[in-house]
């Protein structure tokens, strides 16, 4: 079971990079939205669409981790793995969303794919305002950090929103960002 410092971090966490997101969209218009800096990467509107639909799965991550066997760790062993976890850099491109998770057009409009996006972050809230699962004794691999605990599965949603507007915030700083 979560402890209340988990919790609170957690839900403080998964609100912060909400209101991240919603502060890299401010102001963009559908044109901007739209836009695409190159044929292979990503317009506003999909990472808004790839965040929506995201939320949901890793929170479905989160109850695939703990179909599996428990596995304790002592507070050393975790340190060590959070440890390495936070001193390896994931580069642009190293980890590609799953075929599932890739944009498909499924919002026609920005404020559809936010208002999704928004659901799905509630949703996500809910659960680690709620859940009484034991996040930190199941795991599941991640392609690139290893082993992680399903407690790191949930707040990784927040991690995941942040790194993502930071991408949208670099789209708006791009040459030929439309001015409207």
């Amino acid at each position: 079971m979560l402890t209340d410092q988990e919790r609170q971090k957690a839900i403080h966490v998964l609100t912060k990079t909400r209101q991240i997101l919603l502060d890299a969209v401010s102001g963009v218009t559908e044109s901007q939205a739209h836009w695409k800096p190159a044929s292979d990467r990503w317009c506003i509107l999909e990472y808004v669409e790839h965040l929506a639909v995201s939320d949901d799965g890793l929170v479905g991550i989160v109850r695939k981790c703990l179909q599996t066997p428990a596995k304790i760790e002592t507070e050393d062993q975790r340190r060590e793995r959070e440890n390495k976890i936070r001193a390896t850099s994931i580069p642009r491109g190293v980890n590609q969303a799953p075929h599932a998770l890739r944009p498909a057009g499924r919002f026609p409009s920005l404020p559809e794919a936010v208002a999704a996006f928004l659901a799905a972050r509630e949703r996500t809230m809910q659960y680690a305002a709620s859940t009484q699962d034991d996040l930190r004794s199941h795991f599941s691999p991640h392609p690139v950090l290893g082993d992680l605990d399903a407690y790191q599965w949930l707040t990784g949603n927040a991690h995941h929103a942040e790194t993502h507007a930071a991408h949208i915030r670099e789209i708006k700083g791009l040459e030929g960002f439309p001015n409207n």
